[in-house]
Protein backbone atom coordinates (compact mmCIF):
# COMPACT_ATOMS: atom_id res chain seq x y z
CA UNK A 1 0.00 0.00 0.00
CA UNK A 2 1.42 3.26 -0.77
CA UNK A 3 1.72 6.28 1.78
CA UNK A 4 -1.05 9.93 0.48
CA UNK A 5 -2.44 12.49 1.78
CA UNK A 6 -5.74 12.13 0.05
CA UNK A 7 -7.41 10.26 -2.18
CA UNK A 8 -10.11 10.03 -4.47
CA UNK A 9 -11.02 6.76 -6.13
CA UNK A 10 -14.29 6.10 -8.39
CA UNK A 11 -14.71 3.07 -10.66
CA UNK A 12 -17.76 3.31 -12.55
CA UNK A 13 -19.32 0.49 -13.93
CA UNK A 14 -20.73 1.69 -17.54
CA UNK A 15 -19.62 2.06 -20.05
CA UNK A 16 -18.40 5.15 -21.06
CA UNK A 17 -16.24 7.65 -23.40
CA UNK A 18 -13.57 9.12 -21.22
CA UNK A 19 -15.28 12.46 -22.93
CA UNK A 20 -18.36 11.36 -21.47
CA UNK A 21 -16.83 11.20 -17.57
CA UNK A 22 -15.45 14.82 -18.21
CA UNK A 23 -18.80 15.74 -19.26
CA UNK A 24 -20.39 14.65 -16.58
CA UNK A 25 -17.93 15.53 -14.20
CA UNK A 26 -17.59 18.40 -15.00
CA UNK A 27 -21.20 20.08 -14.96
CA UNK A 28 -20.56 22.34 -17.77
CA UNK A 29 -16.91 23.51 -16.64
CA UNK A 30 -15.25 23.05 -19.62
CA UNK A 31 -12.24 20.21 -20.00
CA UNK A 32 -9.37 19.00 -22.14
CA UNK A 33 -7.52 15.07 -22.37
CA UNK A 34 -4.54 16.81 -22.80
CA UNK A 35 -2.20 13.68 -22.94
CA UNK A 36 -1.35 10.94 -21.10
CA UNK A 37 0.37 11.49 -17.64
CA UNK A 38 1.63 9.40 -14.66
CA UNK A 39 -1.52 9.53 -11.71
CA UNK A 40 0.67 11.58 -9.48
CA UNK A 41 0.11 14.75 -11.91
CA UNK A 42 -3.24 14.94 -9.78
CA UNK A 43 -0.81 16.19 -6.32
CA UNK A 44 1.47 18.19 -8.38
CA UNK A 45 1.15 22.36 -8.08
CA UNK A 46 1.19 22.87 -11.94
CA UNK A 47 -0.46 26.20 -13.15
CA UNK A 48 -3.97 25.64 -14.27
CA UNK A 49 -7.57 27.27 -13.70
CA UNK A 50 -8.93 24.08 -12.64
CA UNK A 51 -8.46 20.36 -11.11
CA UNK A 52 -6.88 17.57 -12.95
CA UNK A 53 -8.05 13.54 -12.47
CA UNK A 54 -6.42 10.83 -13.99
CA UNK A 55 -9.35 8.72 -15.92
CA UNK A 56 -8.95 5.26 -17.85
CA UNK A 57 -10.30 2.16 -18.44
CA UNK A 58 -9.23 -0.19 -15.93
CA UNK A 59 -11.27 -3.51 -17.48
CA UNK A 60 -14.64 -2.88 -17.87
CA UNK A 61 -15.08 -0.18 -15.78
CA UNK A 62 -14.03 3.11 -16.24
CA UNK A 63 -11.81 4.66 -13.54
CA UNK A 64 -11.60 8.37 -12.24
CA UNK A 65 -8.32 9.03 -9.57
CA UNK A 66 -7.89 12.24 -7.73
CA UNK A 67 -9.93 14.91 -7.32
CA UNK A 68 -9.34 15.01 -3.48
CA UNK A 69 -10.64 18.81 -3.45
CA UNK A 70 -14.18 17.32 -3.97
CA UNK A 71 -14.91 15.61 -0.71
CA UNK A 72 -18.34 14.84 0.09
CA UNK A 73 -21.14 15.17 -0.79
CA UNK A 74 -20.39 15.89 -4.48
CA UNK A 75 -22.78 16.92 -6.88
CA UNK A 76 -19.90 15.22 -9.32
CA UNK A 77 -20.85 11.72 -7.78
CA UNK A 78 -24.02 12.31 -8.48
CA UNK A 79 -23.29 13.58 -12.20
CA UNK A 80 -21.13 10.42 -12.90
CA UNK A 81 -23.56 7.91 -11.49
CA UNK A 82 -26.49 9.24 -14.23
CA UNK A 83 -27.57 5.51 -15.43
CA UNK A 84 -24.35 4.17 -13.88
CA UNK A 85 -23.08 2.69 -10.73
CA UNK A 86 -20.52 4.56 -9.30
CA UNK A 87 -18.11 3.56 -6.26
CA UNK A 88 -16.31 5.65 -4.36
CA UNK A 89 -13.28 5.69 -1.91
CA UNK A 90 -12.16 9.35 -0.53
CA UNK A 91 -10.48 10.65 2.20
CA UNK A 92 -8.42 13.89 3.03
CA UNK A 93 -5.16 14.58 5.57
CA UNK A 94 -7.13 15.07 8.39
CA UNK A 95 -8.54 11.55 8.13
CA UNK A 96 -12.31 12.80 6.73
CA UNK A 97 -13.14 10.25 4.48
CA UNK A 98 -16.41 8.39 2.98
CA UNK A 99 -17.08 5.21 1.03
CA UNK A 100 -19.94 6.30 -0.78
CA UNK A 101 -22.16 3.85 -3.46
CA UNK A 102 -24.16 6.06 -6.07
CA UNK A 103 -26.64 4.57 -8.60
CA UNK A 104 -28.80 6.33 -11.05
CA UNK A 105 -27.85 9.42 -9.93
CA UNK A 106 -28.58 9.27 -6.60
CA UNK A 107 -26.50 8.56 -3.31
CA UNK A 108 -27.72 5.43 -1.97
CA UNK A 109 -24.64 4.49 0.81
CA UNK A 110 -21.91 6.78 2.39
CA UNK A 111 -19.81 5.02 5.03
CA UNK A 112 -17.10 7.10 7.47
CA UNK A 113 -14.79 4.81 7.71
CA UNK A 114 -13.67 5.68 11.43
CA UNK A 115 -17.11 5.89 12.45
CA UNK A 116 -18.87 3.12 10.29
CA UNK A 117 -21.64 2.26 12.96
CA UNK A 118 -23.11 -1.32 12.64
CA UNK A 119 -24.45 -2.48 9.80
CA UNK A 120 -27.68 -1.95 10.49
CA UNK A 121 -27.17 1.68 10.90
CA UNK A 122 -26.90 1.72 6.72
CA UNK A 123 -30.11 1.09 5.22
CA UNK A 124 -29.14 0.72 1.44
CA UNK A 125 -26.36 -1.43 2.53
CA UNK A 126 -28.24 -4.26 0.30
CA UNK A 127 -27.16 -2.46 -2.69
CA UNK A 128 -23.44 -3.44 -1.87
CA UNK A 129 -23.24 -6.77 -0.35
CA UNK A 130 -19.09 -7.08 -0.23
CA UNK A 131 -19.33 -4.51 1.89
CA UNK A 132 -21.18 -6.83 4.34
CA UNK A 133 -18.89 -9.81 3.77
CA UNK A 134 -15.81 -7.85 5.00
CA UNK A 135 -16.49 -8.79 8.66
CA UNK A 136 -14.30 -6.24 10.35
CA UNK A 137 -15.92 -3.09 8.42
CA UNK A 138 -18.34 -2.19 10.51
CA UNK A 139 -17.96 -1.98 14.53
CA UNK A 140 -19.95 -4.78 16.88
CA UNK A 141 -21.33 -2.38 19.19
CA UNK A 142 -23.12 0.60 19.54
CA UNK A 143 -20.60 3.89 19.20
CA UNK A 144 -22.77 5.85 22.04
CA UNK A 145 -20.07 8.18 22.47
CA UNK A 146 -18.65 8.72 18.93
CA UNK A 147 -15.33 7.09 20.25
CA UNK A 148 -14.81 6.08 16.48
CA UNK A 149 -12.38 2.87 15.77
CA UNK A 150 -9.88 2.06 18.39
CA UNK A 151 -8.78 -1.52 16.80
CA UNK A 152 -6.39 -0.77 14.56
CA UNK A 153 -8.47 -1.30 11.77
CA UNK A 154 -6.65 -0.25 8.42
CA UNK A 155 -10.30 1.56 6.94
CA UNK A 156 -8.81 2.86 3.50
CA UNK A 157 -7.13 -0.43 2.60
CA UNK A 158 -11.28 -1.71 3.69
CA UNK A 159 -12.46 1.06 1.58
CA UNK A 160 -10.09 0.18 -1.72
CA UNK A 161 -11.16 -3.65 -1.05
CA UNK A 162 -14.72 -3.32 -0.46
CA UNK A 163 -14.37 -1.47 -4.11
CA UNK A 164 -12.39 -4.05 -5.39
CA UNK A 165 -14.86 -6.72 -4.65
CA UNK A 166 -17.68 -4.77 -6.36
CA UNK A 167 -16.17 -3.97 -9.61
CA UNK A 168 -13.17 -5.96 -9.36
CA UNK A 169 -10.75 -2.43 -10.42
CA UNK A 170 -8.10 -3.02 -8.01
CA UNK A 171 -5.64 0.44 -6.92
CA UNK A 172 -2.00 -1.10 -7.03
CA UNK A 173 1.15 0.03 -7.49
CA UNK A 174 1.53 -0.76 -11.38
CA UNK A 175 -1.88 1.43 -12.04
CA UNK A 176 -0.48 4.19 -9.71
CA UNK A 177 3.16 3.46 -11.94
CA UNK A 178 1.26 3.78 -15.87
CA UNK A 179 0.77 6.44 -17.66
CA UNK A 180 -3.03 7.49 -17.71
CA UNK A 181 -5.19 10.14 -19.93
CA UNK A 182 -5.99 12.96 -17.71
CA UNK A 183 -8.93 15.60 -17.22
CA UNK A 184 -7.61 18.79 -17.06
CA UNK A 185 -10.51 21.24 -16.17
CA UNK A 186 -10.86 25.05 -17.05
CA UNK A 187 -12.12 26.21 -13.76
CA UNK A 188 -13.60 24.63 -10.49
CA UNK A 189 -15.80 21.29 -11.12
CA UNK A 190 -19.30 22.59 -9.72
CA UNK A 191 -21.44 20.84 -6.86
Amino acid sequence: MWRCAGRSWFPMTQTLTLHDVGARLGGGTSYELPRLANPHIVNLPLCRPGPCAVVDRAGAAVVLYGLDHLGYPSGALRRLASSARVYSAWWNVNSVNRLSLAVDGEVLLSIDGLFPGRPEDHPNLAWWPEVTTMSEFFLDVEDEDWTGRDDGWNWKAGFLTAVELATGVRLDRQWLDAEHPYLAFSGPIPE
